[in-house]
């Protein structure tokens, strides 16, 4: 579980599991304090970190010769339409067909499997 807490302090949030913390605030020109990611952010870095872990997983399993996976990612809205993209960089050499096999990976990826299927949200006041 993780717990989300602000007081007065415009925006800034402290997000902990329980053992580690970390800042979510809004950047300055939105009235935050640019003092931790801003949410977005920490919802692309989710998915970056949740991609490379697992194309590292399948990388070391196929036993192929990559050093450094890098995913940068981001969000843009297309005719009114959230769209994820994630641009991955390996460092090793990769056949184009190893490359598109990580290209099906890269979607399966559990952060990316919550993204792109429906999901009910419910919210209670307590």
């Amino acid at each position: 579980m993780i717990t989300a807490t602000i007081k007065k302090e415009h925006y800034t949030c402290i997000i902990t599991d329980g053992s580690k913390e970390i800042l979510a605030d809004e950047p300055l020109e939105l009235g935050g304090q640019d003092k931790g990611f801003a949410p977005i952010s920490l919802l692309l870095s989710a998915l970056g970190s949740c991609l490379v872990i697992t194309l590292r997983m399948y990388i070391d399993r196929k036993e192929w010769p990559v050093e450094k996976i890098e995913v940068k990612a981001r969000m843009e809205n297309e005719n009114g339409e959230d769209v994820f993209y994630e641009d991955i960089t390996c460092s090793g050499t990769l056949t184009d067909e190893q490359k598109r096999r990580l290209e099906i990976v890269a979607v399966k990826c559990p952060i990316a499997k919550i993204l792109t299927k429906g999901h009910t949200m419910i919210s209670r006041v307590l």
